[in-house]
């Protein structure tokens, strides 16, 4: 009995490199693991932290755009205030009537005027324009020549002139009309406004977020213009705020990145301005920056901790692992030895699995030539099964075609032989009765008697030369035949018949034509004798080249099983040589019937493009 070996004693070195390859990839796998985390959280919160910077951008211009909407409506308010004032417009009105003078109209609405200009310190000047647009009054600041050009003409709305510096103080000049009650303009007044609380408003917005540029502008023949940001006039607008301020004008709401700046731009409702905010681009997501590099380092920290947790834990865990390094290594020399005997085991299997495998190809290319010799044999059978076929299919068109041709020689031999023996003793008999005409009613009633008999006989055998060879298939075509032959079944028997065609050509192949007016005429025949039906159903349709002929009964139907035994029925030679006709043309015959639910004979053969329209 074999003594057990003793375990190894660890190796330090070995311990030391294990430690650092373990080290090395955990580390390794939770920097890879932190980065994919970190990055993912980055990039979303970048997207959303940088949306929401842009929004809040656009909050501010959008509140300084409210503000300096506010102070327009403001500014229209007071403008209409001034010019409301009933008394001085009375006046005024009086004065275009040539009612008072120029003189007397100045010396009046002058001090109502400087009245009105305490409404407000925004208004410091005051000028009243009669119907014509000539000044009859003015207080305080002078109307500046270039704000005020165009803004006296005949409109009945209130308009603001472009923003200009007077005296270094920035003004507009609000042209007001002046109504009297029945609403026909009798004047304007030009109010001069200051506009350095519009000015406040805007320059409220520059600090916000680090706004670098806040601008007011308008429309003008050359572009776009800014207000003046002060005493010195307006200021230079850059090139992406002329793009803003352009798209504000025409009623446009957004953010528009370029270059190093970001501006955010929004109409001023009503008033036909626009405004920007420009941020420098670094300064708008700077603190969006200090919040990434922030998550990042604590990142890195998670990470410095996670890594020295991983240090502590790896040092114990390596001696042990070494330990039980050993203790494996011995085990696997033993399940070595086992794994060779198996292996010796199974290569004598593959050896004894080869020769069987060997024994089996031999098996099956013997039966493979069995089976290829037994394909030849059947393909013999087939060829000649195919022969046979044809045979039967030549015999049973000759059987037809002979069939067809016994009763146009009958037709014919009681149409041309006995039609005309049966004419010439006609004649006879009424050429008897007329040289019996003064002789005994006995015998020329026998003769009449005679005579009406022979016309019977002729119209019998007519009608069954009509029946084996039918004339009006070779002159009317198909449809019209079938019509004729419903005819005379309708006149000898009292059934019910519904005939309905569609597309059916005048002429096509006479052996078509044949058959399936055959087949009509069977299955007339069988329902007559044999079905007991009051009402039949017949259609034949063309679809696209293929005629359908469709006749269907509602007598007691049959047991299809019983009349395929008894093949030597009357009615069921009648069914074979219907079907026959059909093989032989390459069509389709089918009969569907059960016991009390009728029957119904379907047939189908292709006429293609052979025929008359």
């Amino acid at each position: 009995m074999s003594t057990p070996t003793p375990p190894r004693p660890p190796d330090t070195r070995l311990s030391e490199r294990l430690k650092k390859r373990l080290f090395l990839y955990a580390s390794g796998a939770l920097l890879v693991l932190t980065l994919g985390v970190g990055l993912s959280v980055v990039a979303t919160l970048f997207d959303q932290l940088k949306q929401a910077e842009e929004a809040g951008l656009a909050h501010i211009a959008e509140t300084r755009g409210l503000a300096v909407g506010e102070w327009y409506r403001r500014a229209l308010d007071l403008a209409r205030q001034v010019t409301s004032r009933t008394r001085i417009r009375e006046e005024l009105a009086a004065y275009n009537a040539g009612e008072r003078s120029l003189e007397d109209l100045a010396a009046f609405t002058r001090p109502k005027l400087a009245d009105a200009m305490n409404l407000s310190d925004e208004v410091i000047g005051l000028t009243r324009l009669d119907a014509t647009g000539r000044p009859v009054t003015s207080v305080g600041t002078p109307v500046p020549a270039a704000p005020a050009k165009g803004l006296a003409g005949p409109t009945d709305a209130v308009r603001f002139s472009s923003p200009a510096v007077v005296d270094r103080v920035p003004c507009l000049v609000i042209a007001a009309p002046i109504l009297s009650r029945s609403g026909k303009r009798v004047g304007t007044d030009l109010v001069v406004m200051d506009i350095s609380r519009l000015l406040e408003i805007i320059e409220q917005g520059r600090n916000i977020r680090g706004a670098g540029t806040v601008g007011l502008g308008y429309a003008t023949e050359q572009g776009v213009a800014l207000f003046p940001d002060g005493p010195n006039g307006p200021p230079v607008p850059t090139p992406s705020q002329i793009k803003a301020l352009r798209r504000a004008l025409h009623g446009g709401t957004g953010i528009l990145p370029s270059g190093d700046e970001v501006t955010a731009y929004t109409p001023v409702s009503g008033s036909g301005w626009g405004l920007s905010v420009s941020v420098n681009e670094r300064e708008l997501y700077n603190p969006l920056r200090l919040r990434l590099i922030q998550l990042a380092l604590y990142s890195l920290l998670i990470y410095a901790v996670c890594l020295i947790g991983l240090w502590r834990l790896l040092r114990p865990l390596t001696g042990r692992l070494l330990l039980h390094a050993s203790e494996l290594e011995s085990e696997v020399d033993a399940k070595t030895a086992t794994l060779q005997s198996e292996l010796d085991a199974r290569l004598k299997a593959e050896h004894a699995l080869h020769r069987a495998h060997q024994e089996l190809e031999d098996r099956v290319r013997e039966r493979t030539r069995e089976l290829a010799q037994a394909n030849e044999e059947l393909r013999e059978i087939h060829t000649r099964l195919e022969g046979e076929h044809e045979q039967r299919k030549v015999l049973s068109r000759d059987l037809i075609n002979l069939l067809e041709e016994d009763r146009r020689e009958v037709a014919r031999e009681l149409h041309d032989h006995t039609g005309q023996l049966l004419t010439t003793l006609r004649l006879d008999l009424q050429a008897a009765l007329e040289s019996l005409a003064s002789a005994d009613g006995c015998c020329k009633s026998q003769l009449e008697s005679a005579a009406d008999k022979i016309t019977l006989v002729q119209r019998d055998i007519k009608s069954i030369s009509k029946g084996l060879r039918p004339d009006t298939l070779e002159y009317l075509g198909l449809a019209q035949a079938i019509e004729a032959l419903l005819d005379e079944y309708r006149a000898a028997t009292s059934l019910d018949i519904h005939f309905f065609h569609k597309g059916v050509p005048r002429r096509f192949d006479s052996q078509k034509e044949l058959a399936l007016y055959r087949i009509t005429q069977e299955a007339l025949t069988n329902t007559v004798k044999y079905a007991g039906a009051s009402r039949v159903h017949i259609s034949l349709i063309n679809r696209d080249g293929r005629l359908g002929l469709t006749i269907e009964d509602d007598g007691r139907g049959f047991d299809q099983a019983a009349v395929a035994e008894a093949a030597s029925a009357s009615s069921s030679l009648g069914l074979t040589l219907m079907k026959e006709r059909m093989v032989q043309l390459e069509g389709t015959f089918h009969i569907e019937s059960e016991p009390g639910r009728g029957t119904q004979v379907l047939a189908e053969l292709s006429i293609g493009e052979e025929h008359d329209a």
